[in-house]
Formats: structure tokens, C-alpha cells, sequence
């Protein structure tokens, strides 16, 4: 099997940015505050735009790595989840555009083949809610186990911003989010679901 989302358009730009944090009640914290801190960007006369749905695909929500062909608990270098996101938007009213901040949460723990990093990438595809794939972007995230941690959060921003047409609102879309497996880690996955 290729790729989970093939088509892709560039009518769609998204601009990204991570924050590691170490411990995963200060990065559940901060995941808060930022959703909280969009509410405020609202004029209070004004009813917030609808926000496109966010969907985590199951088999590709979760990640074990593993260094070379072998598949025992000793060969895995890190798991990976993605375990929380929000969405925030905005209308641009001149331009019809709608500007949104996907925050992904991710949550990784080394194993005993680590070289002391997680390296892995992710994908943010926005789509009709006939599930026809408009823009689908990869990113490519580096997660660090400093000293002796053995398990860290990584939290990314993804600004997706989605031209509106034809009297369509953020309803009218779907991001869908997951990582980027190769054959067998998708396999695994389903295996264990």
C-alpha cells in the first residue's frame, strides 16, 4: 500500500512550527492555553467561524519504530502517538480565507535500540467531507530523549489556510491527521487494532 493520501493540490499553504516539551502535564497545559487563547481573538458580537472536523486516522494515529528487520521488543527505537489537537480559525472577511492553528500532540517513549532521538514524520491533509483529498502536506519532526528521559512530549503548529468559495464554511471540510509509515509499520499497526 502507497501513501494513505495521494492527491495533492496547492491551492491549500500550511506553515508549521514545534515545541518540545519534557514533561507532558506542562505541554497539556500550554495545548489549553493556546486553544483557550484563540477564543479571545473573537470579536464578541461576532459568531466564531465553524472550523473544519479533525480526524486522527486509527491506523496511523499510533507508531513503533523499530531498527532493522527485526521485530522483538529489544529492536524498537522509540513509540509515538498522537494523543491530543485542537483547531482554531479564523475568517480573513477580505479574502475569504480561513486561517487555521492545528496543534498535534504528540507523546513518545524511547526503546532500548534508541540513538537518542525520535525522528519521524507526520502528515496534515485537508479534504472534503466527501473525503476528496485537496492539499495534504508532510512534516518532518525530531524528538530528543536529553539526559536520561525516557519519554517526552512534542507539540507541533500547523497554519493550514483554506479558501473559501461557493458559500462554503469551515463545516464544509475535514483535516485529516497521522503519521508517515512505511509498509511494515502500518502492518504492525493493523495488527494490533
Amino acid at each position: 500500500m502507497g501513501r494513505l493520501f495521494s492527491k495533492v493540490l496547492s491551492r491549500i499553504s500550511f506553515r508549521s512550527g514545534a515545541v518540545v516539551f519534557p514533561s507532558p502535564v506542562l505541554s497539556g497545559l500550554i495545548l489549553s492555553g493556546l486553544v483557550l487563547s484563540g477564543c479571545g481573538l473573537i470579536e464578541p458580537e461576532k459568531a466564531p467561524p465553524a472550523c473544519p472536523e479533525i480526524i486522527v486516522l486509527k491506523e496511523a494515529e499510533e507508531m513503533t519504530r523499530f531498527q532493522g528487520q527485526g521485530r522483538d521488543l529489544t529492536d524498537v527505537t522509540f513509540e509515538a502517538s498522537i494523543n491530543n489537537f485542537a483547531n482554531v480559525c479564523v475568517i480573513d472577511e477580505e479574502t475569504n480565507n480561513l486561517s487555521n492553528q492545528v496543534v498535534v500532540r504528540f507523546e513518545l517513549t524511547q526503546g532500548p535500540a534508541s540513538d537518542g532521538a525520535a525522528k519521524f514524520n507526520y502528515f496534515v491533509a485537508v479534504a472534503t467531507h466527501d473525503r476528496k483529498i485537496l492539499s495534504r502536506e508532510s512534516f518532518d519532526l525530531v524528538a530528543p530523549f536529553e539526559g536520561n528521559r525516557t519519554s517526552v512530549a512534542l507539540v507541533d503548529n500547523i497554519f493550514p489556510t483554506i479558501p473559501l468559495r461557493n458559500g462554503k464554511t469551515g463545516d464544509d471540510y475535514i483535516i485529516f491527521i497521522g503519521f508517515e509509515l512505511t509498509r511494515s509499520e502500518l502492518y504492525y499497526n493493523r495488527t494490533k487494532i
